[in-house]
């Protein structure tokens, strides 16, 4: 049976940061989970044509394991001063630039796979694909991405199932196979995270049919469900940011033709339109552009009757201090 021809193509600060160090320590055990066929067309057995592995400069103490199991290893450091001193790096780009001249000029090349989990990939999943190239990548399950992959890739590897095949062993043949049995692929579980009642409240707003609750609907009542464990307090615009992104429609940047905000100018713009939308919500100008988000639990008092009573608490103070007279020799000439 012909072997896949295949290029792997590894985001390994993107893996490292969803697997731990482990991913270096089992390198030759999940590399060989994919020589021997884990999601590849027809459980066939591959052979790579080019490995190669992308980090930021502090992870080259792994080159010798990598140079070892057979990979090329790219530094991609960051050229900004401001991105060098955040930790980031160019790998995004160079492995953008890699896979598609890879895929273009790479003879009789039957599979790609980008081992990343970030969804910024998607253009480039999209850009090589073609009848005669499957494109693979990784997914994960406590977040959106996997879902996203599934969309666009021929198979999405999820993290779990990277993680089991640490430990993978190739099976014994048996004398009447072939082969060694194909390689076991754990199965996709829901994550605690997954299974919250947010999150559940979010898949079922998700769920819903075509004719159903806008987009922008379906953002206030995700904010709602969010508010609801925590409210009269502060949400922040990293938790709101975090939940919204469960909305293929929600993005705070300019992606793949997507306006951000749910086309609205900025955050603060966004929240003032949710807002109107969901009376519970309560959003207070702090000056400057800057906004604080509040749930605010039904029945409870109103905003109306909060301002009117710090309007009154005003106007007594004032009174007082009419009525109370000042000391002698105070407010008359000498």
């Amino acid at each position: 049976m012909a072997r896949v021809r295949s290029v792997l193509l590894v985001d390994f600060d993107n893996i490292y940061g969803a697997t731990s160090e482990d991913v270096v320590n089992s390198l030759s055990n999940w590399l060989l989970w994919l020589e021997d066929g884990a999601l590849s067309h027809g459980q066939k057995r591959r052979t790579f044509v080019h490995k190669r592995v992308y980090w930021n400069l502090q992870f080259d103490k792994y080159r010798p394991d990598f140079e070892r199991a057979g990979f090329e290893a790219f530094n991609c450091r960051a050229l900004a001063k401001r991105k060098i001193s955040a930790g980031k790096s160019s790998a995004d780009i160079v492995i953008t630039m890699d896979a598609i001249e890879l895929a273009l000029q790479t003879k009789n090349l039957d599979e790609l796979i980008i081992l990343t989990t970030d969804s910024d990939f998607v253009p480039v999943v999209n850009r090589v694909q073609n009848p005669g190239l499957r494109v693979v990548t990784a997914g994960k399950e406590t977040d959106p991405t996997y879902e996203l992959f599934s969309q666009h890739a021929d198979a999405v590897m999820h993290i779990a199932a990277l993680k089991s095949a640490f430990e993978y062993q190739r099976g014994a043949r048996k004398w009447y196979q072939l082969r060694s049995p194909a390689p076991v692929i754990a199965p996709l579980t829901l994550q605690r995270e997954r299974q919250s009642p947010l999150m559940g409240r979010v898949r079922a707003a998700l769920n819903g049919e075509a004719n159903g609750p806008s987009e922008l609907q379906r953002a206030a009542d995700i904010i709602k469900a969010l508010g609801e464990r925590m409210p009269d307090q502060v949400l922040s615009k990293t938790k709101i940011v975090r939940a919204l992104t469960a909305l293929p429609e929600f993005t705070p940047a300019y992606e793949n033709g997507i306006r951000p905000w749910l086309g609205h100018k900025n955050f603060a713009a966004m929240m003032r339109h949710l807002e109107k939308l969901q009376p519970e919500i309560q959003v207070n100008h702090l000056g400057k552009g800057r906004i604080e988000v509040i749930y605010r639990e039904p029945g409870g008092a109103s905003r109306t009757s909060r301002a009117e009573a710090m309007g009154d608490a005003r106007a007594n103070v004032n009174e007082d201090e009419t009525e109370s007279p000042l000391p002698a020799g105070f407010g008359s000439p000498a």
